[in-house]
């Protein structure tokens, strides 16, 4: 079921012919959905039948996260800051991140190469090239698995960590598709202020004000920027249609059992090429 359900999501995403009046009269929902990917947007909980069981979709532009490798110093304390990290931490878990991903064997004032004894006491070196997952964080120095995935806070009184990666992804060109961020995201971006994200939130919904809608999502970057006050040089970090990469999840069940598909597709010319692929029975 839960493959069948990624077989659904790439006809949704390649198949053109669904946009056209038949596709709409015969099935209402799969024309809404698929036009809404083409224009760029999520799609989240849809649902369909087959047989015994039954499939649950969400196609999701990657986009709508950071890239965690085009991250600058200034936009990993925005994230640090959103994640609930306290700030004496920051400039060590910056400089580690950086040294882990830059070309050279210099380590920064805070941050540690393959000398250090971190990586000498668990028998690896610092790999000097980007992240190839949001996974890999772990592997670096500072990066525990609360931090990257959430859990308890550094001290017992400190808030709980909300975990760095689901604001994360590795593919991308680095821009923010802004109709598919989350709030969280769209804050860890450097010169937005809270009401500017709601404005930009808020008109996803289109003119009409109502989410499910033909004229969802902000049809283009200067119509953010008009509404928000931001200054032009912003408008080259978010993008409104970005869809290369495509986050697709599929959870498949029959007589209450349930297996999860977790894939990241890139569009091309030759189609839909996965990326990454996780599949596993679901408690």
């Amino acid at each position: 079921m839960s493959r069948a359900g990624v077989e659904w999501a790439k006809l949704m995403l390649l198949d053109q012919t669904l946009l056209n009046e038949e596709t709409e009269a015969l099935d209402p929902e799969l024309y809404r959905n698929a036009s809404a990917l083409h224009r760029g947007l999520p799609i989240s909980g849809m649902i369909h039948t087959l047989g015994e069981g039954s499939f649950r979709l969400d196609l999701v532009p990657e986009q709508g996260r950071r890239n965690v490798n085009q991250l600058s110093d200034d936009d990993w304390r925005e994230v640090l800051d959103q994640a609930h990290v306290p700030e004496e931490y920051w400039d060590e878990l910056i400089d580690c991140f950086q040294d882990w991903v830059d070309k050279d064997d210099a380590h920064r004032l805070n941050g540690a190469e393959s000398e250090d004894e971190f990586y000498d006491d668990r028998g690896y070196e610092v790999k000097n090239a980007p992240l190839d997952t949001v996974d890999e964080l772990l592997l670096i120095k500072g990066f525990s698995y609360e931090l990257v995935f959430g859990g308890q806070g550094y001290e017992e009184d400190d808030p709980p960590l909300t975990g760095i990666a689901q604001w994360l992804t590795a593919w991308g060109d680095g821009k923010i598709n802004i109709n598919t961020a989350t709030r969280e995201v769209l804050l860890t971006l450097p010169e937005i202020d809270e009401w500017m994200v709601d404005e930009i939130i808020t008109g996803r919904a289109g003119v009409d004000g109502t989410y499910g809608t033909d004229d969802d999502g902000w049809s283009s970057v200067q119509d953010v920027l008009a509404a928000t006050g931001l200054p032009n040089s912003f408008g080259s970090q978010i993008s409104t249609t970005e869809r290369r990469f495509i986050r697709v999840t599929s959870i498949g069940e029959v007589q209450g059992v349930q297996t999860g598909i977790w894939a990241i597709f890139r569009m091309d010319n030759q189609g839909l090429i996965p990326v990454f692929w996780r599949e596993e029975p679901m408690d």
